[in-house]
């Protein structure tokens, strides 16, 4: 195909090279207005919808090393950037070797041209300069775009003049796009550009940012202001950068610019210019000012030269302080009928906040605008300049205190004399009737408050970003206190996070000047004294407090505050300062900074931030920046005004504490030295790799817990690669992780040597694995899927993250772990891309490995996600085939891609694929392999598939191989037959086995309907039967048939009456496995949901199986909310058994009254060892208690226990027995009398006390007629040892005429009971397993002829409460009485 179908996207823009050469009068050179890299650029005309347009024709001329890539970078730019400081590109003309770009306007030529040219006065100068800053604003970002732009080639030649000498910028060829969230970060490119202009730290170390262009920039306003090019090419000092900064810093510039220019210079207009020009020349890129300050210092400049050239126009002078009559601020006044239509009558729709003096609002509104400076007293209020945009709109609300009319007074006399970037603008008011109204600039992204405590904001907010806006106020704070020539200065007086607004780009704006105070202009010295103390409490100086004396330092102390919020993330007034101190915050920080432990009240969220670099793990802020901007913060809130700095101080520290953050230390970073020492001074015996960056080495790495090998790769320079694929390879490595990534250990950039450490891939590269009969096909479509899924991610598959086009992809960059787990590898030539759904391409020169680069790209330069897709491709048939796609055949270097192709055009693929996988290969596999495998070899880009598109083929060619190789023999060796019986006969013979053996883990329907067949987890058979298939005695109307959709069947019964079921159950078992254990349940629900069902479920199922009639307690809640309750245990045999049960009752009292859904009886097979369990008790350890010691005995056991093991104390009357217990590492054990552990009521007999035998207690007790009963009692702490996990054992018997305590009794612990609802389950008689939970407590036998049961565990530390551990359980019979239970003691052994 041809390179400019990749283009069809400007087709539109296509010129005639015939129209072109007329209009240009065939490239006359006196229609030459310049000469440049790109080529010459002439002016001209052309004829469209039959009008004649101004035009400039640039044709590309090749000799300078531009080309394609250069021209369509410079359409594909200008195509989509849109803005009246931009040249308009109209179209372009690519016809016999002709490439020629058109745009549109008539020009007076480029600006370099014009340096000298007297007309271009310094108005004119001014205007330019904005114009141009103002392009720059808007590529590098633009909240409707979502890619940003740095131009890369800034210079005067650059900029076109229109007839009304207007700026256009030119020359994208060079430029770069990223996605708009990245236009913050570096940006690794090969060195382009001018000498003269280019940014010296670009050159050095490779990255460009928006802050390069600053630089650029900061040239061109120089070459501006002195008539000169950037290269003197006459002069000893031949380029302007270094001259410039050396007459600036030596006061000399004058002498630099021309005497009739320098005449018509405003001297503040000047020093503005000259000084915003010098810091864009700053070598730390972080010193540069960013081009939004840089577009405000501009038009500050021109203001200043405007009133200059025309003394008539002034600033608004303030207004007083007690109103507005008379005074010139009427182009401010906003009709109230605009205010209540933008904002419909101040609906809450548009309500934004509201506090203690009225409300705010966000509409749209027409205002002045301020940024054309005209003698405004000689303009009608009409003819005033209006601008529309989003406002903010304070509506202040009357008081009885005229605070209100105070702060509404003192916000346009304050607001109307400043003018800041880093103030907030006021754009209008209203004051009509009672209404006081103030219209602000709208902040973006609200004010600083918003983003403390829990809100979750502040997460948004890097450790940079929030130096940066204590930054913006600072500088905000010194124009208030430093305002010059014969302005007046501000205090604010209420400096806090709620009136720091946040605007576009995160500029912080001080607002709400209600309780500001003017020094007034014939006072000199520094303090006022006021009578009324205002602002907020724990911002407030305390000095100011207590004295009255108002100082531009009181702003400091209230800032400081603002300081440690930011650092902390909550308010000075949060509960955490405030119980510690109850003057907030700045006390606190005092101390903790004297203390040394400030980064203990540092935002945790902000300890898991990492910084921006690419070359580090470390997170959180850098210590050197967090000590910078705490100790500046605690000056700030230094007790006396006196020990506080200025804001001028507090500007240069923060900008420290900045610039400590950008130049943030490395962790990644590796030593030479320990590199060398495991490397063995990178032997050859250690090197196991050798590529285009250079050679690969294995290390050994000794950790605490072990070695750990790693592969070092050693750049090589002579082989062409350098720094700049370092140093990418280094940045996508950090940024992108996932587990088909290769993983980034470190690196090293010391004594010139470039060195990246991965973690070891100890099978190698892929290349060498191609030809490997033992790479089975199954693990061949694996390592495709891995490969796959690492470059879907790189393509956008992380939403978060942008997109990587790899550029390399060959079985070469694939390594394997141990595991043959693939991970794509070495991304020194890939690139960070803005592609996005407007521009799915980058332009760019082509690089890659021969026979697996898109051809595409190589011919056209346009670069797309489709250009890797060909080179995976290219890999796939690698793994199919069993070889390489280069082979020298015959000494010539062949490359079998096309070879590929018409193979499988053909039909005959088959013929080379390797010939190790043939007999394992299933062919569905195959075929859905190959076609996807061609498809990504499409000559036309839009025609390949999609990562994901591949990753879905390359999976479901998985599934058919795991179809045949795992599936198929899961499956039961009569499924046919079984599916024959089912509703879809058929099935088997279409669907995936993996599909069947789905469907028969589900369950399918049998037997018309009435069974229900399924495979559990191991393979068994379960099966159920319907209710369909059972015998209802009653009379007819004691169930109706039922469609319920959770039922597997197709008609339920529902019970009406559940104490009397009367269903008559006589199945035969099918299809279930031999030698299988099974249980026997019936699964039913209720009708009526109920407000609290859990998992378990006490219900008392009576029936008979034959004559023995039989109780099942409990229901459990299956996953499709089914309930199920065990009614039988079997061990099944070959022949099938019939079962008969009749299901005669449920419990009405703990079922309620609610009617059931019965589904059926289902044989599940169950785990033969629970079945098992209960079958034996196990025997329980027989202590051995002696009891003739006295109280001397018991306390010597601390000190000489070895002795005493097994002595024991009899004390407190016989109630109580104490031990330590040699079986378990002479942990202490402790009994207590059934008298002394079970409660006694005061009004009801509880118990009978008798004699005890064989019992460590004389007495043992017997509960009489109840349904309840209580243990409750306490240990002290020293009769247990400490930290160690005890059991409470119950000691028991039953009487002779006990015949009830078959159910199961709930044990509830009085103490835990709001922590935990669960209750616990004991038996007093050992019931049948089918009654048994795994949690359930069962009785076990002693060797004393007493019987145990567990009912409580504890911690001996964590219960203890004064100094002993309480007991109080609770032990309830679900069904009858305790009559006959007798307690001898509760025992507490040590587990």
């Amino acid at each position: 195909m041809s390179s400019s179908s990749s283009y069809k996207q400007f087709a539109h823009l296509r010129i005639p090279l015939e129209e072109i050469v007329s209009g240009t009068t065939n490239f006359s050179n006196a229609n030459l207005i310049r000469e440049s890299a790109f080529g010459k650029a002439y002016k001209g005309h052309l004829f469209r919808s039959e009008q004649q347009i101004d035009i400039v024709a640039e044709r590309l001329d090749r000799k300078h090393g531009y080309g394609d890539v250069e021209f369509w970078k410079e359409i594909s730019m200008l195509s989509s950037l849109k803005h009246e400081n931009l040249v308009s590109i109209i179209g372009f003309c690519e016809e016999k070797d002709e490439k020629i770009i058109i745009y549109k306007d008539k020009v007076n030529g480029s600006l370099d041209k014009l340096l000298r040219d007297p007309t271009l006065t310094w108005m004119r100068r001014l205007q330019i300069c904005v114009g141009v800053a103002h392009a720059l604003s808007y590529i590098h970002y633009d909240k409707r775009r979502d890619f940003s732009v740095i131009h890369r080639d800034i210079r005067s030649s650059k900029i076109l003049l229109n007839d009304h000498w207007e700026a256009k910028l030119s020359g994208f060829e060079l430029s770069i796009s990223q996605k708009a969230a990245r236009r913050n970060r570096l940006c690794l490119i090969n060195v382009r550009g001018m000498r003269g202009y280019c940014d010296p730290t670009y050159v050095k170390s490779g990255s460009v940012t928006h802050k390069s262009d600053m630089y650029y920039f900061g040239v061109l306003l120089f070459e501006v202001l002195f008539g000169k090019n950037a290269v003197m090419v006459n002069e000893v000092n031949r380029l302007l950068a270094p001259l410039a900064i050396s007459h600036y810093e030596g006061g000399r510039l004058d002498d630099m610019i021309d005497p009739v220019l320098w005449k018509q210079m405003d001297p503040q207009s000047f020093k503005i210019f000259s000084e915003i020009a010098y810091y864009c020349l700053k070598k730390q890129r972080s010193q540069r000012p960013n081009i939004d300050q840089i577009v405000m210092k501009l038009e500050k400049a021109l203001e200043s030269q405007q009133k200059h050239e025309n003394p008539a126009y002034s600033t608004v002078e303030g207004i007083a302080s007690k109103t507005l009559k008379g005074k010139n601020v009427e182009h401010l006044r906003i009709p109230l009928s605009d205010i209540v239509s933008a904002t419909k009558n101040f609906s809450k729709t548009y309500l934004i906040g509201s506090g203690t003096y009225g409300d705010v609002y966000k509409a749209e509104l027409d205002h002045f605008d301020d940024k054309y400076f005209l003698p405004l007293q000689e303009k009608q209020k009409s003819e005033l300049p209006k601008k529309r945009s989003i406002v903010a709109i304070k509506r202040i609300l009357v008081r009885e205190d005229k605070q209100g009319e105070q702060g509404f007074l003192a916000e346009i006399e304050m607001l109307s004399s400043c003018k800041h970037p880093n103030i907030v603008s006021l754009l209008g008011f209203c004051e009509e009737g009672p209404h006081m109204i103030l219209v602000y600039e709208h902040a973006a992204n609200g004010s600083l408050d918003n983003y403390l405590e829990g809100s979750g904001k502040l997460a948004n907010l890097s450790w940079m970003q929030r130096i940066k806006i204590c930054i913006d106020i600072a500088r905000g704070l010194h124009y208030l206190h430093t305002k010059i020539e014969d302005e007046r200065r501000i205090i604010h007086r209420d400096i806090k996070s709620g009136n720091i607004l946040l605007g576009e780009n995160w500029v912080a704006k001080i607002a709400d000047f209600g309780l500001s105070k003017f020094h007034p202009k014939s006072q000199q010295r520094n303090t006022l004294y006021t009578e009324h103390i205002a602002g907020t409490k724990v911002y407030l100086d305390p000095e100011y407090d207590n004295t009255g004396k108002l100082k531009n330092e009181t702003d400091i102390y209230s800032f400081g505050v603002v300081l440690f919020e930011v650092l902390s993330g909550r308010f000075a007034n949060d509960l955490i300062y405030t119980k510690e101190d109850s003057n907030g915050f700045a006390p606190v920080a005092r101390r903790r900074f004297n203390e040394g432990t400030i980064k203990e009240i540092v935002d945790p969220r902000l300890l898991e931030e990492t910084h921006e670099s690419v070359f580090t793990l470390n997170k959180g802020p850098d210590q050197d920046s967090l000590d910078a901007f705490s100790k500046i913060a605690y000056q700030c809130v230094a007790e006396n005004q006196a020990g506080r700095p200025t804001a001028e101080v507090i500007i240069k520290k923060l900008e420290e504490a900045l610039s400590f953050q950008e130049n943030i230390k490395d962790n990644l970073k590796l030593s030479l030295e320990g590199l060398i020492s495991i490397t063995e001074n990178f032997s050859s015996k250690n090197e196991i790799g050798k590529g285009g960056f250079g050679k690969v080495y294995k290390g050994e790495v000794a950790y605490a817990d072990g070695r750990n090998t790693i592969a070092a790769k050693r750049l090589d320079k002579s082989l062409g690669q350098g720094e700049y694929e370092f140093l990418m390879e280094l940045e996508i490595l950090f940024e992108y992780k996932h587990e088909n990534i290769i993983g980034l250990v470190g690196y090293c950039n010391e004594m010139d040597e470039n060195i990246i450490v991965y973690e070891y891939a100890s099978r190698g590269s892929l290349d060498k694995h191609l030809s490997n009969n033992g790479l089975t096909w199954r693990k061949r479509l694996e390592i495709c899927i891995d490969i796959a899924s690492g470059l879907d991610f790189l393509h956008g598959g992380a939403v978060t993250q942008e997109v990587v086009i790899h550029r390399d992809i060959k079985s070469y960059n694939i390594l394997l772990n141990d595991d043959w787990k693939a991970k794509i590898a070495d991304f020194g030539v890939s690139l960070i891309s803005p592609i996005n759904k407007d521009m799915d391409y980058v332009i760019t020169n082509p690089c890659g490995t021969i026979g697996y680069i898109d051809p595409l790209y190589l011919k056209s330069g346009f670069l797309t996600r489709g250009s890797d897709i060909y080179s995976l491709g290219v890999v796939l048939f690698e793994i199919l085939c069993g070889r390489l796609v280069c082979e020298i055949i015959n000494g010539k270097l062949q490359i079998l891609t096309n070879l590929f192709k018409r193979h499988y055009q053909e039909g005959n693929l088959d013929e080379m694929v390797f010939e190790g996988i043939k007999k394992q290969a299933v062919p569905k596999s195959l075929t859905t392999f190959q076609a996807i495998a061609y498809q990504c070899l499409h000559d036309e880009s839009k025609n390949r598939p999609t990562t994901s598109e591949v990753l879905l083929q390359l999976k479901r060619a998985l599934e058919f191989q795991e179809d045949y190789e795992i599936w198929a023999p899961k499956l039961p060796n009569d499924y046919e037959q079984t599916f024959k019986m089912s509703n879809f006969p058929e099935i088997h013979s279409i669907e995936k086995k993996k599909n069947l053996y789905d469907m028969l883990c589900k369950g399918i329907l049998l037997q018309e309907g009435k069974m229900l067949f399924s495979l559990g987890d191991n393979g068994e058979r379960n099966g159920m039967i319907s209710a369909r298939k059972f015998l209802y005695k009653r009379r007819s109307g004691s169930h109706k048939w039922r469609s319920v959709p959770e039922s597997r069947f197709d008609k339920v019964a529902k019970m009406l009456d559940l104490s009397n079921l009367n269903i008559q159950v006589k199945i035969k078992p099918q299809f279930l496995s031999p030698g299988v254990n099974y249980g026997v349940y019936l699964v039913f629900k209720f009708c009526e949901s109920r407000k609290s069902v859990t998992n378990r479920m006490y219900v008392n199922l009576k029936y008979k199986m034959g004559r023995e009639t039989l109780h099942t307690y409990f229901a459990t809640r299956r996953e499709d909310g089914w309930m199920m309750i065990e009614m039988h245990r079997f061990l099944n045999h070959e022949k099938d058994d019939d079962f008969e049960f009749l299901l005669e009752s449920f419990s009405r009292c703990y079922c309620e009254s609610h009617d059931i859904y019965i589904q059926g009886i289902e044989f599940r097979a169950i785990d033969n060892v629970k079945h098992e369990e209960i079958k034996k008790l196990k025997e329980v350890q027989q202590l051995s208690i002696k009891s003739d010691l006295n109280m001397e005995h018991v306390q010597q056991f601390s000190t000489n226990f070895e002795k005493e093991i097994d002595r024991f104390e009899d004390y407190d009357e016989g109630e109580k027995l104490f031990s330590l217990n040699k079986v378990i590492l002479k942990k202490k054990h402790y009994v207590i009398s059934a008298k002394e552990a079970v409660y006694k009521s005061t009004d009801v007999k509880l118990f009978n006390v008798l004699p005890s035998t064989h019992s460590r207690f004389q007495n043992a007790i017997e509960l009489l007629r109840q349904q309840v009963f209580r243990i409750k009692c306490k240990i002290e702490s020293q009769r247990l040892s400490p930290d160690t996990e005890y059991t409470c054992y119950l000691v028991f018997k039953l009487s002779e005429k006990c015949y009830g305590l078959h159910c199961p009794v709930i044990v509830r612990d009085l103490l835990q009971q709001r922590k935990n609802k669960e209750k616990g389950i004991i038996y007093f008689r050992s019931p049948s397993p089918c009654n048994v939970n795994d949690t359930d407590r069962v009785p076990k036998e002693r060797e004393d002829g007493w019987m145990e049961v567990n009912v409580w565990k504890f911690n001996s530390s964590n219960e203890i409460r004064d100094d002993c551990a309480y007991i109080n359980l609770k032990l309830i019979s679900y069904k009858g009485t305790m009559s006959g239970l007798i307690i001898s003691s509760l025992e507490f052994r040590p587990l």
